[in-house]
């Protein structure tokens, strides 16, 4: 027989157990309540619109000459000779639209692609430049930022893979506007100008390091006409670098009051769930993160030209492809 006090010591563990168990649900409940409310501020796809082929356009450029005239019949797509793998990796897309008030869904202005390699703590920032000639499914070649506008994230995600093999688990998107605000919010941003880019941001900004507010990091990272699509994207990486090391330093109830701000400014496909286990897993690693910066076309594989009345660069897809696996993502 067990003795009365043998009975009081398990009923005490029994009870101290449930008591626990008690409070971690309690605890669970009220961390899955408080990430609900933050990230049920985030806006969610709307525009789930799809624009049929048979409407496609070709946003045309003024011909100065300067560049050779190709047959569309001509560009031969050889992307599938070279075979890569991303599937540890975590891929999310940046995408920047230049949206006014009152308008719809706009061309994709930016596309960035962050990569995460999870087991060495790099993140890889991949500019596509949006006049790259690619292969569009369903639809006619393009350049590569008619695809948000003629299908979204979804058309979007499938033009990144079938040009060049990248998978996309998940798209974020913000317009000039919301782009201004979250520089705002963060305080703004530390860049390093150069003469040519001080006198295009105006309001006596020189060269050298130079505190930008939202509007002046937009003007910064839209400049084009004194160099190159390469360098305005590049300028884009430069900012968002300087956001995230603003970002990183912040303590805990700092960074759910930026949360709290930046996250309705946002437009994403991801559910809260997978945004959550993003975050449970790898958030206490932000603070390490090493980062390293590219652009696709990458140096010398491709050609400049004019295609169906635009001026495009038509990449060497085997070469790219090959750059992205074997050199720019965090593998």
């Amino acid at each position: 027989m067990i003795d009365t006090e043998t009975k009081k010591k398990k009923n005490k563990g029994l009870k101290a157990v449930i008591i626990i168990f008690i409070l971690l649900l309690i605890f669970l409940l009220s961390g899955f309540l408080v990430a609900n409310h933050y990230l049920g501020k985030i806006n969610r796809v709307t525009d789930n619109s799809v624009i049929p082929a048979e409407n496609e356009f070709f946003d045309t450029d003024v011909d100065d000459g300067s560049l050779e005239k190709l047959d569309p019949d001509s560009i031969v797509w050889d992307g599938d000779r070279y075979k890569g793998s991303d599937e540890h990796l975590i891929n999310i897309l940046l995408v920047g639209q230049d949206r006014r008030p009152g308008e719809g869904r706009q061309r994709s202005d930016t596309m960035i692609l962050c990569s995460f390699n999870p087991e060495t703590n790099e993140l890889s920032m991949i500019s596509f430049l949006r006049d790259l000639y690619v292969q569009i499914p369903g639809y006619s070649d393009n350049r590569m930022n008619a695809a948000y506008v003629f299908g979204g994230f979804p058309l979007l995600k499938a033009t990144l893979y079938q040009n060049f093999g990248v998978t996309v688990d998940g798209c974020f998107e913000v317009d000039f506007s919301g782009f201004k605000r979250i520089i705002d919010i963060v305080g703004g941003v530390d860049i390093y100008l150069t003469a040519a880019e001080a006198k295009i941001v105006g309001d006596g900004a020189k060269e050298g390091m130079c505190h930008l507010d939202g509007d002046h990091a937009l003007i910064y990272s839209r400049i084009r006409k004194i160099d190159s699509d390469f360098q305005r994207t590049s300028r884009q990486r430069k900012v968002l670098t300087a956001i995230f090391n603003n970002v990183k330093s912040c303590s805990v109830p700092e960074l759910l009051d930026l949360v709290d701000e930046i996250l309705p400014i946002l437009t994403t496909d991801m559910s809260n769930g997978n945004i959550m286990s993003l975050a449970v897993k790898y958030a206490p690693a932000v603070a390490s993160l090493k980062i390293e910066t590219h652009s696709v076309p990458s140096s010398g594989n491709y050609k400049a030209a004019m295609i169906r009345g635009m001026a495009v660069k038509v990449p060497d897809l085997y070469e790219n492809k090959k750059a992205i696996f074997e050199e720019y993502l965090p593998f």
